[in-house]
């Protein structure tokens, strides 16, 4: 899977610079649009929380959280603390965040491959400020939208079954004194490791947006297109269809924050590199989270409450 990804990534950078060379302003208008997104909403919404989570795992504050989340979270979804943490954390980080703290995680031994595959199966969600700012929807419909959004993962989340023990509180604050580098180091680790992580989410943004675009040529329907470009990187596809309002738009929509697009599989498959996780079930998931999404979506809809 490794190697069908790499050849996949070498066939769109080749597709994307031989396209480039032949629509030069378009490429343009493209990148400014692609940029302006990412330094207008991703990038105060998901930096500092990449930087500050990061922070908080080498400093071992995540020890603390996890000892108060652990007595509802852990019971209800049979994690670990340190899981449960990461879980509760994932509804308010957006991806690929999540995908960020869940390989630090794993490093650092606080999870198992097991349960860091399972972490990526429950724990992906876009962003609240994309939600609830960027999609410029009103309160309620954004929050029936996002409720759609995460609720197939909280079903599966409850059918987890493995065995957990509670963190005491000698354990945390043992913990709190032995942090794994100190605080200088840590925060340069944390903005080092965020800010390449945020090159690889500009940059397959940009590549994703290029291939979208140059499929005006084949599709001639607007609205099918963006359903494409939803697909291949859901903020723009969202935004977008967005603007045709029709009983199927709201559920397209949840689709693609749910899946999260080929844009961001790709992302995490860049962030996990090195981690010897099961793709192929990643993908998987997030298909199955974007279907069901999409099905919830549609009860909602039918039911007027969008």
């Amino acid at each position: 899977m490794k190697k069908t990804n790499y050849y996949f990534t070498l066939a769109l950078v080749l597709f994307t610079t031989v396209f480039s060379f032949f629509n030069m302003f378009q490429i343009v208008k493209v990148s400014s649009q692609v940029i302006q997104i990412v330094f207008s909403n991703l990038l105060p919404s998901l930096l500092p929380f990449m930087i500050l989570i990061s922070l908080c795992l080498s400093l071992h504050l995540f020890e603390l959280f996890s000892y108060f989340i652990q007595y509802i979270f852990s019971p209800l979804f049979h994690l670990t603390p340190h899981m449960a943490t990461l879980y509760f954390v994932s509804f308010f980080c957006g991806y690929p965040t999540n995908a960020k703290i869940i390989k630090e995680s794993y490093e650092m031994g606080y999870i198992n491959i097991k349960q860091l595959q399972h972490m990526l199966s429950i724990a992906s969600f876009s962003s609240l400020s994309f939600i609830f700012v960027s999609l410029a929807l009103n309160v309620r419909t954004a929050l029936i939208l996002y409720i759609c959004h995460v609720l197939p993962s909280i079903l599966r989340a409850l059918c987890y079954r493995e065995p957990y023990e509670f963190l005491t509180f000698k354990e945390t604050i043992e913990n709190l004194k032995t942090p794994s580098m100190p605080f200088v180091t840590a925060l340069k680790k944390s903005i080092t490791s965020s800010l390449t992580a945020f090159i690889f989410i500009l940059g397959y943004m940009l590549v994703f947006q290029f291939v979208g675009y140059s499929l005006n040529i084949f599709v001639s329907s607007d609205y099918a297109l963006f359903s494409i470009q939803g697909i291949l990187e859901f903020s723009y596809g969202a935004i977008q269809i967005l603007k045709y309002p029709s009983f199927w738009t709201y559920p397209i929509v949840c689709f693609f924050l749910s899946f999260s697009g080929f844009s961001v599989l790709m992302q995490v498959d860049n962030i996990l590199e090195g981690i010897p996780y099961s793709f192929q079930r990643f993908f998987f998931d997030r298909l199955l989270h974007g279907i069901l999404s999409f099905i919830i979506c549609c009860g909602a809809q039918y039911l007027t409450l969008l």
